[in-house]
């Protein structure tokens, strides 16, 4: 049953804003469970930091800083596509939501690993 209110939610247009907005808050859990000790400027190099050039020991250690904050980033979309799609049968939302989600993972694909 698809309730009232959210015919007027229910578009790709704000699902993909949505889809943008949401991974940028789970950085921010991601900041907050796993790099409280650092300043968020060190937390974001970390992330984006290319490991090419370092030993292996370090190399492996930001590759597993960056996969469990991908993870948390994108878990927050999966909670964010389940209420629209499975509980309010928001279609088009999810779709955007879908689309963004996996935009940023090409672009994760492509620029982080």
């Amino acid at each position: 049953m698809k309730y009232i209110w959210t015919k007027k939610y229910d578009k790709v247009s704000y699902g993909l804003i949505a889809g943008l907005i949401f991974p940028i808050i789970g950085f921010f859990v991601a900041y907050l469970i796993k790099g409280a000790d650092s300043s968020l400027g060190t937390f974001w190099f970390t992330f984006i930091k290319d490991s090419d050039g370092a030993n292996q020991f370090v190399s492996e250690q930001y590759t597993n800083t960056r996969r469990e904050i991908l993870t948390l980033c994108l878990i927050c979309n999966m909670l964010v596509f389940y209420l629209p799609f499975f509980i309010w049968k928001m279609d088009r939302f999810s779709k955007g939501i879908v689309g963004s989600t996996l935009l940023l993972a090409a672009l994760a694909f492509i620029f982080i690993f």
